[in-house]
């Protein structure tokens, strides 16, 4: 659809009609729908047609797609695959030995780590929101009590005690269904701003919109918040005693006292709410955040890179690739403002091929090791700023005539000889079960990130592109410019070579780096944000009850008042009152955090939670508790006392 978009201007003559891709022939038979994708940004599909390496039996670079029949659960699939593989390495030994598959869900393998933000997410979200009705049920507490003396007259008059509720319940639902509606105008807003935000950093296929489904989400929670929420303080008004309640003047001071214990519970539970909220996305954040800014083994600024890979019709022969390869290098560091340029198999934060090898003069094993491995070009660890620690890099000679080379990481030579130096050493790499020619170690680099799920440093080893001339490469360039003004002239070069030749993800590698990581950013905001706000509510639920209850003791502040006790006095019952109630909070959530960071240590690779966090979390909730009460701590000082004792 979006080739369809850009290139033939949504012709809806398109179907039929033939196009070259690749340099081959082929009728467009379908246009699929918009934002339809798969893992990766793609623009068209081409049916498989096996050739070359995809013929072999030990080629792992295609993976199986299927539906399950209705009915038929995944550990059926997983169970009946198990024996198909196994039949497989007993009928093909040499390449299927110790081969399995994995069945997983497609929304699984399209980003396993996806499925467990959003479920945070989710947990965080319904946190708030507890907070907020929370807050919500405070108020109609608080309205509770100052309408006893309203809902005694209607009983007195005859209303029934379901009359009572009902009208309650209306009430309230009515309160919730307005903040929804005002909730559903603010969230437009904020998804549109946030999609804004994040346009060129987000996959294509996540989508923020709001649609039906996210109406009725929302329309179920306002009724289900209103009526959960609303149905404490309308049964406790049902039950009010008329005689009692039209005695007390409304004050309602018989029943006051349930009514307080009822709202401390939920003030308690939004302190610990909101502690457990901002422990964990602290300390997530900042694990995500600390991985996020970790080396990756190579400087990324002023690094312009590009994907690009030679049609089989046109580049049969590995001369052929070796040849445009080699003559784009030399135009590429002939342009002004190029200090290096070079060519890779895969960029750092991408997995490399996978190779089963075996070292010379190593243990014999049960089973072949394997290791990550990538196809370099000559200067590739010079554009990239990580000169060899032992050793030399690959130059225009490697994988001419003589031994073939190989060259291997910090982590590789540590590994498998840490008691001497890994130059000259060898080792071969095994394909279609067969030992391939003895490959010399010329060099040792050090540590590059290359993991698509984890931002860690693992074994690998680099291959010379003359020795493995793959027809998909990336290019690499370091330049003395901004590289993004580089790219234009970077298109001219390559169109220079093959006019026909397309040219994908032309972007600086920092921007590459920032694309992979964007679930850390674009999640880790979405966090922060939902922790800030539970905080704020929490807060504003503290002020609300204790405001509600300075106004409700204004004769009981009098009195004190007019027996001696001093504005002091005051300030200390009110802050007594409020902060007791943070203090319960901070305890239950705090110890109900530091369950959590045990929780996420265990799920969370590099999660290191620090006491630094709970007490500055803890600090925070004090001073935003203090606050609370410090506005109705000086109201409560400037009572008259002369008019507090004819308060009603």
């Amino acid at each position: 659809m979006l080739c369809e978009e850009r290139r033939y201007g949504k012709d809806p003559s398109i179907v039929g009609k033939k196009i070259r891709v690749d340099e081959v022939p082929t009728i467009v038979v379908g246009v699929m729908p918009p934002k339809m994708q798969f893992r990766a940004s793609v623009d068209l599909w081409m049916p498989l047609v096996p050739i070359g390496d995809w013929e072999k039996r030990d080629y792992r670079g295609l993976m199986m797609l299927g539906r399950l029949a209705k009915g038929i659960p995944l550990e059926s699939a997983r169970a009946e695959l198990g024996t198909i593989s196994r039949r497989l390495e007993s009928a093909y030994p040499a390449a299927d030995q110790h081969i399995g598959i994995l069945a997983m869900e497609g929304k699984d393998y399209l980003n396993p780590r996806i499925r467990l933000v959003l479920m945070g997410l989710w947990i965080v979200v319904g946190l708030v929101l507890l907070v907020a009705c929370a807050n919500v049920a405070n108020l109609l507490l608080g309205r509770a009590v100052e309408r006893a003396r309203e809902i005694s007259i209607r009983v007195a008059l005859g209303a029934g005690r379901w009359r009572v509720i009902r009208q309650l319940l209306a009430e309230s639902v009515t309160l919730s269904v307005a903040g929804g509606v005002a909730g559903w105008l603010l969230a437009v807003w904020g998804v549109r701003a946030f999609d804004v935000a994040i346009a060129g950093e987000k996959p294509p296929w996540l989508d923020f919109s709001m649609d039906y489904t996210v109406f009725a989400y929302l329309t179920a929670i306002s009724i289900g918040a209103g009526i959960l929420f609303g149905l404490a303080p309308a049964l406790r008004l049902s039950r009010v005693d008329v005689h009692a309640a039209l005695k007390d003047g409304g004050h309602g001071a018989r029943g006051g006292a349930r009514g307080r214990y009822l709202s401390g519970l939920l003030v308690t539970g939004e302190m610990a709410a909101a502690v457990v909220l901002l422990v964990g996305t602290v300390l997530v954040v900042r694990t995500l955040l600390a991985i996020y800014r970790s080396p990756i083994g190579v400087n990324r600024a002023n690094v312009l890179t590009m994907n690009l890979d030679l049609p089989e019709k046109k580049y049969p022969r590995p001369d052929d690739r070796i040849s445009f390869f080699e003559q784009l290098q030399g135009r590429l560091r002939a342009l002004p403002g190029v200090e290096a340029a070079s060519i890779a198999s895969s960029l750092p934060g991408h997995d490399g091929m996978d190779f089963a090898y075996e070292l010379e003069g190593g243990a014999p094993a049960d089973t072949r090791p394997r290791v990550r491995g990538l196809v370099v070009g000559a200067g590739y660890f010079l554009a990239m700023e990580a000169r060899p620690l032992v050793g030399r890099e690959f130059t225009g000679a490697d994988g001419l005539a003589g031994s073939p080379a190989v060259i291997v990481n910090h982590s590789f030579a540590a590994k498998f000889w840490p008691d001497g130096n890994p130059v000259g050493r060898r080792l071969r790499l095994i394909a279609d079960g067969s030992p391939q020619a003895w490959l010399t170690v010329v060099g040792v680099v050090p540590d590059i990130w290359q993991n698509d799920l984890r931002r860690e440093f693992e074994p690998l080893i680099y291959q010379p592109f003359r020795q493995v001339p793959l027809a998909g490469m990336s290019v690499a360039a370091r330049t003395r410019v901004p590289p993004a003004t580089l790219g234009p002239a970077f298109r001219r070069e390559v169109q220079a070579l093959d006019d026909n030749m397309p040219v994908f993800a032309l972007r600086p590698l920092d921007r590459e780096i920032r694309l992979h990581d964007w679930t850390v950013r674009v999640f880790g905001a979405m966090f922060t944000i939902f922790a800030a706000i539970a905080m704020l509510l929490a807060a504003v639920g503290l002020y609300a009850v204790v405001a509600h209850s300075v106004n409700r003791r204004t004769q009981e502040i009098g009195v004190r008042m007019a027996l001696g006790a001093t504005a002091g006095n005051i300030v200390a019952s009110v802050f007594a009152q409020g902060m007791s109630q943070v203090a319960l909070g901070l305890g239950v959530g705090l110890a109900a955090a530091f369950g959590l960071a045990r929780a996420l240590r265990a799920v969370l690779a590099g999660f290191q939670p620090d006491w630094a966090t709970f007490a500055i979390v803890a600090l925070l909730l004090v001073v935003a508790g203090a606050l609370a009460c410090a506005i109705p701590a000086r109201r409560a000082t400037r009572v008259d006392p002369v008019v507090a004792l004819r308060f009603e």
